[in-house]
């Protein structure tokens, strides 16, 4: 009868293949984070300097420099893009803000791009928003005012409309677009069953 063998050394010692493959996948994910190890890092930095923009605008503010404040979230806002998304982002963050001037600024501005961009939907979101918290709002230019009012008359706002047109006139005296706004204030005054017939 024949002894069993003794494993050699080299064999005593070797990892199943699971082993092995969990290993080297473990391997390379550590390879990625050497690579890039400062990934987790800038992100949390980038957050904290947004929010460092967002201090010093709001200290600004406080401190009765109003057009300060807005020229430092202009300026923030041009260097990453003029992104609608990085708008909304300032207002979920500037809701309570006591000094209304720097919101309402930046919501004209707002208004301007998402108008540019043909976004509609978020144009009167923005609008009816703004206006809840500030009956007396309007967008800052002419065109921008009458786009706002057409489209909110197309889309089933009349109320947002009729608001933005009220004073259009009184606003914008001498500017072309007075009778186009007339000619809309006139049309959403009538009565519902003669603009149906119309």
């Amino acid at each position: 009868m024949q002894a069993p063998s003794i494993p050699s050394s080299s064999t005593k010692h070797q990892f199943p293949p699971a082993w092995v493959a969990m290993i080297g996948t473990f391997s390379v994910f550590g390879l990625f984070r050497m690579l890039q190890p400062g990934r987790a890092p800038k992100a949390k930095n980038a957050l904290r300097d947004d929010q460092a923009v967002l201090w010093d605008a709001h200290g600004s503010m406080r401190c009765g420099n109003p057009a300060r404040s807005w020229r430092v979230l202009a300026e923030w806002l041009k260097s990453r893009g003029d992104q609608p998304e990085d708008y909304g982002w300032l207002f979920a963050r500037m809701f309570d803000w006591e000094d209304g001037q720097v919101v309402s600024r930046l919501t004209e501005a707002r208004v301007a791009r998402l108008l540019i961009l043909r976004r509609s939907t978020e144009v009167l979101d923005v609008v009816a928003q703004r206006l809840t918290a500030d009956p007396h709002f309007r967008p800052c230019s002419a065109a921008d005012t009458l786009s706002v009012a057409q489209i909110a008359a197309r889309g089933g706002a009349a109320r947002i409309s009729r608001t933005l047109l009220s004073d259009f006139s009184a606003r914008f005296p001498g500017d072309p677009r007075v009778s186009v706004s007339e000619a809309l204030k006139r049309r959403l005054t009538q009565p519902a069953p003669a603009r149906m017939r119309a």
